[in-house]
């Protein structure tokens, strides 16, 4: 009886020792999650696009008319009961070496780069936990959505790959997400030079 005994506690405490293990690496697994593979410090504020959830930043978004930018914005303990909640969103140039244009604005030359906020150029469809991003157009749209009053010229053409950002900050301001993104202007139509077509 006493070896039943002495076998019932021994399983009783390799059971506890498994379910400690278990959940050290729940613990780990969390922690290597939410700071990026322990190259940040611990992020309680997030955002996902696509169903991929950005700690930091990240890049390489197309955005049209038919196709804006949908993006959830989470904290780590607000579903937990906290009650967290709140963002706020800003549009910005994305700051790229060697990329700068500049624009004329009523026959005065600006920097493109030089901006410090374009987000009257883009049409924001705010939720509670999620926000719908939409250009109101080309660049030459856009900066003409934040000079209304002023005309806008030089821009045909111009641009580059992921050349605004849009910064998401958490509602006390502590803590922000970054997703860089390009505008794709839209094919209006397509003209064919009858002499080159060859069957």
């Amino acid at each position: 009886m006493s070896s039943a005994k002495q076998t019932g506690k021994t399983v009783a405490k390799v059971i506890a020792y498994i379910l400690v293990v278990l959940v050290l690496a729940g613990v780990i697994g969390v922690i290597v999650r939410f700071t990026g593979g322990f190259t940040s410090s611990f992020k309680t504020f997030y955002v996902s696009v696509d169903g991929k959830d950005v700690l930091t930043s990240a890049g390489g978004y197309e955005v049209t008319n038919e196709k804006p930018l949908n993006v959830d914005v989470k904290y780590t303990f607000g579903s937990a009961g906290g009650g967290v909640s709140g963002y706020t969103v800003k549009v910005v140039p994305h700051v790229v070496d060697g990329k700068d244009f500049d624009f004329s604005l009523d026959g005065q030359i600006y920097s493109f780069q030089a901006e410090t906020n374009l987000t009257p150029g883009f049409d924001i469809e705010y939720g509670e936990n999620s926000f719908t991003l939409t250009p109101k157009g080309t660049v030459t749209d856009v900066l003409q959505a934040v000079y209304p009053n002023n005309e806008i010229s030089g821009c045909e053409g111009k641009g580059y790959t992921d050349m605004y950002s849009l910064i998401v900050t958490s509602y006390n301001g502590e803590s922000s997400v970054t997703l860089y993104f390009s505008v794709i202007e839209e094919v209006a139509g397509v003209e064919l030079d009858q002499e080159v077509i060859v069957f």
